[in-house]
């Protein structure tokens, strides 16, 4: 009777065994089943990577290095120096082009007080001459009047004299006052001349006035050409100092100090850590389900045990494969079909700490929302 008892509870036992894993199972299928099913909803991709803008600072004149403040890794602020180009050559140039332009400023000076003054005593020079040719003008005309007079007594004491009419100290009185009205008359015409030539002298003055001023338009157009080349002298003097263009991490240097570089070389590499994103070549066969806006869970090979937050930004409206350096077409035909890989560029925010690097391995999960 015991032995019977015993058998029985073995076979209760294993019935209920059987009955448990068979549950057990289910239940198992039961969570990959929905698990699965929840998955259907994702798209995962192993091959993403960290991204960011890479600023490639270069040089825009030539020179020897003077002096490179900053070192890999390093963080700069937003103008910070980075580099210094040699500047005493520039330095003089600026000087020279200060002092030409300070030359020409006082000759402008100058001019313009001799336009000045030109302008306020030409005129005046001009009527006044005028005035004094206008009285020589008469005095000439009174001298030749007393001339002729003076002639015509002459000779009609001349006349009497041989029919003893006049005496001989009469007609030496008329003689003399004909030579003295003679030398009057000869003054007052080189006092005539004099003033003609006052008065050309005058106008002359005015013609002066003209020539100043288009001294003063030349000595203006030299202030500016010599302004033009001072300023561009100084962003010559500025390009010599390459500063950051934004807060951020020097990624590589290429230069030392002393060597000498040439316009458009490389000097050095950065980028704004605080603006990275995370760059998904997804399948071609996956994009009907993805939009921006979609939320991507992020997890980065150097952080295992961390996760990122991002969204969707935009998806690229080409494939990787239009951007090969070595493009493989085929017009034959003979091909093998392949899955094309669109970039899809993902917006993750930066933590504080700053622990996503360009260049950096990532795994994202972009949950779609379409089962």
């Amino acid at each position: 009777m015991p032995r019977f008892r015993a058998t029985r509870s073995l076979l209760l036992l294993k019935r209920w065994k059987g009955k448990l894993l068979f549950a057990l199972l289910a239940i198992g299928l039961t969570v990959v089943t929905v698990w699965q099913y929840g998955r259907l909803a994702h798209i995962t991709e192993t091959d993403a990577r960290v991204m960011a803008d890479m600023v490639t600072m270069s040089s825009r004149i030539d020179g020897w290095i003077a002096s490179r403040p900053v070192t890999d890794g390093q963080k700069v602020a937003a103008g910070q120096t980075l580099v210094v180009i040699d500047q005493r050559e520039a330095s003089l140039q600026i000087d020279e082009l200060r002092a030409k332009g300070e030359s020409i400023r006082l000759q402008q000076a100058r001019t313009q007080t001799q336009l000045r003054i030109a302008e306020t005593t030409a005129p005046s020079a001009v009527a006044a001459a005028e005035a004094r040719r206008d009285g020589s003008r008469a005095d000439l005309a009174a001298a030749r009047s007393e001339r002729e007079r003076a002639s015509q007594d002459y000779q009609r004491a001349d006349a009497l004299l041989g029919e003893q009419f006049v005496s001989r100290q009469t007609w030496d009185l008329r003689r003399s006052q004909l030579r003295q009205a003679e030398e009057k008359e000869r003054s007052a015409a080189a006092q005539m001349a004099a003033t003609e030539t006052a008065v050309a002298d005058a106008k002359a003055n005015l013609g002066q006035i003209e020539l100043l001023r288009q001294q003063l338009e030349g000595l203006t157009h030299d202030a500016e050409q010599v302004a033009a080349q001072l300023h561009q002298k100084e962003i010559d003097l500025a390009d010599r100092v390459l500063r950051s263009p934004a807060d951020a991490v020097i990624d590589q240097k290429f230069v030392e100090p002393g060597e000498y570089v040439i316009p458009g070389q490389r000097l050095v590499i950065l980028h704004d850590p605080d603006a990275v994103w995370v760059e998904a070549n997804v399948k071609e066969t996956k994009l009907s389900d993805l939009k921006p806006g979609q939320p991507v869970e992020i997890s980065v090979d150097a952080f295992p045990s961390r996760r990122f937050a991002g969204t969707i930004e935009r998806i690229g409206h080409a494939t990787t494969s239009q951007f090969a350096l070595l493009p493989s077409p085929n017009p034959s035909g003979n091909f093998t079909k392949i899955t094309q890989r669109v970039p899809v560029r993902i917006a993750v925010q930066q933590p504080p700490d700053a622990p996503l690097r360009p260049g950096m391995m990532v795994e994202v999960d972009i949950d779609t929302g379409h089962h």
